[in-house]
């Protein structure tokens, strides 16, 4: 049996389309079809069946797809056990957010560099979300995510770093912070690009019978700290974000929880050399990470 059948009803399965698992694969649509046909005479049994105009697995599809997602995983686990002392050469490919790259991933290909010039890693920012997307369509090989701990999401690994949610405020605002929080004329700053911000912000003023104001959602944190140095807002900020000397920063003492970054693979990926070699230096990078650096006060 040809392990490229069953990625291909993997990707299917993940995709929804035979042109999306196509663009995944590299196969032409009509390979795919093909591909999918010898996986079912192979095995005697009708895995997919057209829905409208798209294909969706059988109850057999279905019960069949953990084992193929099994074999694959351990293939790729085989792969990277093969040289798992040999020379750190090629390419890793990464993603995550701003501040993961800033802050871990930078120093740790600059470590990487000079210990392995063989090895290359290239980086792109992207959301959690989107990374999560990259990998799925193995596009990356590794992703840098984080979720925040009072509004957790499943991962598939440990955290390799957290930091406390802190509020910042303007420094003209010298109220305690359960007096910002329990202010339904608060105005608060979110992120544009995920939902998770919003969800911390109405766990935490539950407590005090508030329904929060979203006034302004931005991606940008050092346009954030901007937004509150000018009193136009203020948030839940990670404490190893930018600073500026006119934000306040109130430790919260674990109310606001943390946000944690973790380190994601493909299933069975996770011990390849290189992977292995960047996860590790940039872990490292997190532990000994310098005081977060003062946004830059210009327009």
């Amino acid at each position: 049996m040809d392990l490229r059948w069953m990625r291909v009803l993997v990707e299917l399965a993940d995709h929804g389309t035979l042109r999306a698992a196509a663009d995944v694969t590299g196969y032409s649509t009509s390979a795919v079809s093909q591909q999918l046909a010898a996986l079912q005479r192979s095995l005697g049994a009708v895995l997919v069946e057209p829905v409208g105009r798209t294909l969706a697995l059988t109850p057999a599809g279905r019960a069949f797809l953990p084992h193929a997602r099994t074999l694959l995983a351990t293939l790729d686990t085989a792969r990277g056990d093969l040289t798992p002392q040999g020379p750190l050469t090629g390419r890793v490919r990464l993603a995550g957010y701003a501040t993961s790259l800033a802050r871990h991933v930078i120093p740790a290909v600059t470590t990487l560099r000079e210990q392995h010039p063989g090895l290359t890693v290239t980086m792109a920012e992207r959301e959690p979300a989107e990374v999560r997307e990259l990998l799925d369509r193995d596009e990356i090989d590794i992703g840098v995510v984080y979720d925040l701990s009072l509004v957790p999401r499943t991962m598939p690994t440990t955290a390799y770093h957290q930091v406390p949610m802190e509020l910042a405020v303007a420094t003209g605002d010298d109220r305690p912070a359960e007096e910002i929080f329990a202010d339904p004329a608060t105005d608060w700053i979110t992120n544009s690009r995920s939902s998770d911000d919003d969800r911390l912000i109405h766990h935490v003023t539950a407590r005090y019978d508030i329904s929060p104001r979203i006034a302004h959602h931005v991606d940008s944190l050092d346009l954030v700290v901007h937004l509150i140095a000018a009193g136009l807002g203020t948030a839940l900020v990670a404490a190893d974000g930018p600073r500026r000397p006119d934000v306040r920063y109130l430790p919260l003492g674990g109310l606001a929880g943390t946000r944690r970054s973790y380190a994601l693979t493909r299933p069975g990926r996770e011990t390849w050399h290189a992977n292995t070699a960047v996860i590790n230096a940039l872990t490292a990078a997190a532990r000994n990470a310098a005081p977060p650096p003062t946004a830059c006060s210009c327009t």
